[in-house]
């Protein structure tokens, strides 16, 4: 896609952050145009490109002729812990976007893959080696999506829950299943931020521009076995993660 001019490009960066940060707070009117191209020293189209680039992000509602709003809605919430737990049918994505009172959608394909030599990093087997793969665009009805996420599950272990081929594997997803065979597991995730590849600039709707956090995670059995790796692409500005800690946990 095209990259938007650097200037234009500065000012939504500049916006969105007070958006995400809370300075301009969901239903407030961001300043006039004039007042804008004061502020960054720029002319009023540059603004009206910028303006337009936050609506594209979901981040603002364009009202014509009366102004620009700060959407009533900001980013989903999501706890760390959400996969652990089951909420009425759901975990995960889902949960975090009902409890911010909004409506979740999930788009998923299943295929077995031969996994590549990073993907057999992650899961502890030899390159080459056939895995089920679950692929999943997630976001909130009526705005562009919030995240990409794949799983990749070894093959004895779909073979001991033949559901998981499904694209509906039931309430409270994979997860579920797998507590229902005895299966205890152990999580751990690790986070990163880079710029998106051309492709998840499609998919999710955003510019070359716009920062994605990367999570990889890790599930483990009560043997320590690694039995999945999951590999979600955020858009930053639609996601907000929550860490706990404490020295009871």
């Amino acid at each position: 896609m095209p990259r938007p001019p650097a200037r234009a490009q500065a000012i939504t960066n500049a916006l969105a952050a007070r958006i995400v940060e809370g300075e301009l707070a969901p239903g407030s009117w961001l300043p006039s145009e004039r007042e804008l191209a004061g502020q960054f020293a720029a002319d009023r189209s540059t603004v009206r490109r910028a303006v337009r680039m936050l609506a594209d992000q979901g981040l603002v509602v364009v009202h014509p002729g009366t102004g620009t709003q700060v959407r009533a809605t900001g980013p989903v919430r999501r706890a760390a812990a959400d996969i652990t737990r089951q909420v009425g049918g759901w975990r995960g994505f889902h949960v975090s976007a009902r409890q911010d009172g909004r409506e979740p959608f999930t788009r998923t394909t299943v295929s077995e893959v031969a996994a590549d030599a990073a993907l057999a990093r992650w899961l502890a087997v030899p390159v080459g080696t056939t895995v089920l793969r679950r692929a999943r665009v997630q976001g909130v009805v009526g705005e562009p999506p919030v995240q990409t996420a794949i799983t990749w599950v070894i093959m004895d272990v779909v073979a001991q829950l033949p559901v998981l081929r499904q694209v509906d594997t039931g309430p409270g997803g994979i997860y579920s299943r797998l507590e229902e065979l005895g299966y205890r597991m152990l999580f751990e995730e690790s986070v990163t931020c880079r710029p998106p590849r051309p492709d998840e600039c499609d998919i999710l709707q955003i510019t070359a521009d716009q920062p994605v956090l990367t999570l990889w995670r890790r599930g483990y059995d009560h043997n320590d076995r690694i039995v999945e790796v999951t590999h979600r692409v955020v858009v930053g500005d639609r996601h907000e993660l929550i860490y706990r800690y404490g020295s009871g946990v």
